[in-house]
């Protein structure tokens, strides 16, 4: 793109069924270096309006189709449907790109995330725009089956009513951590988060990762909680189908729960 002409993108419209050209500026691709550019497109016959979210390759990363839209020429354009809903752009380089320009220092944010997130602790993410930062959330929440993490879109003027005794606060804006959460070995996470890139099915091989790991330590938490049976790491990992290895990082996991592990879990 020449310097000072728009660069034409073109976003999938579900309503009219057609690509709709989006211009975009380098003005536009610099405010995406700390966030995501919002484009709102008002086209077609009958007219209706999509919001896009773009990154800063110009990659779709979200598209909303509001139900309401007021404009200034007269008057107010209303779509069929009641609500908005969101198309499933979710990639998983697009999510790693959220948390950094830097793919490795990107990839350990993440992989932290995600341990507390599988640790059940709670997430909040800081942006000013809100919007951009449910964007980013939506695409953490989707990785994970069944249970749908603790996670919280705020402002910076929100930070005093953050509730909890270690939650992770990542502040998207500015890419770093106001508080990292528990204290969890996350080299598994960065791991399988690295493996899962390098594979075109990446996503869904990390939310199939992530779901096990959650499921097995659901498995270890009622082994733990019921009776007082003392357990070795071996039979563990046995009786909830993980890997050996693993045992010590759900153990820690344990803990943070609450669980007296000293007492119910030996070396054999």
């Amino acid at each position: 793109m020449s310097e000072g002409e728009p660069s034409e993108v073109y976003v999938f419209c579900n309503v009219c069924k057609e690509n709709v050209p989006l211009e975009i500026t380098e003005a536009d691709i610099e405010k995406a270096k700390t966030g995501l550019i919002s484009v709102i497109s008002v086209h077609g016959s009958p007219q209706h309006a999509i919001l896009v979210y773009l990154d800063m390759n110009l990659k779709a990363r979200g598209v909303e189709y509001p139900s309401l839209v007021q404009v200034d020429e007269g008057g107010s354009l209303e779509s069929e449907q009641a609500t908005t809903i969101k198309e499933d752009f979710t990639d998983l380089n697009t999510i790693i790109s959220s948390f950094g320009e830097k793919k490795e220092l990107a990839i350990k944010r993440f992989a932290h995330i995600s341990a507390q997130l599988i640790a059940g602790n709670t997430l909040y993410l800081i942006h000013n725009n809100k919007s951009i930062g449910r964007v980013v959330k939506d695409q953490i929440d989707s990785l994970f089956i069944d249970e749908k993490p603790s996670s919280f879109v705020i402002t910076f003027d929100d930070i005093d009513y953050v509730t909890g005794m270690r939650p992770t606060i990542y502040d998207l804006q500015y890419g770093s951590f106001i508080s990292e959460g528990i204290d969890i070995d996350t080299s598994y996470f960065e791991k399988i988060i690295k493996d899962a890139l390098d594979n075109p099915n990446g996503f869904s091989i990390l939310k199939n990762d992530y779901h096990k790991l959650k499921y097995s330590y659901r498995r270890l938490w009622e082994l733990l909680t019921a009776g007082q049976r003392v357990y070795s790491p071996k039979k563990l990992a046995y009786l909830i189908s993980i890997d050996l290895s693993l045992i010590p990082l759900l153990l820690r996991i344990a803990e943070n729960d609450g669980i007296d592990v000293s007492s119910r879990v030996k070396e054999s």
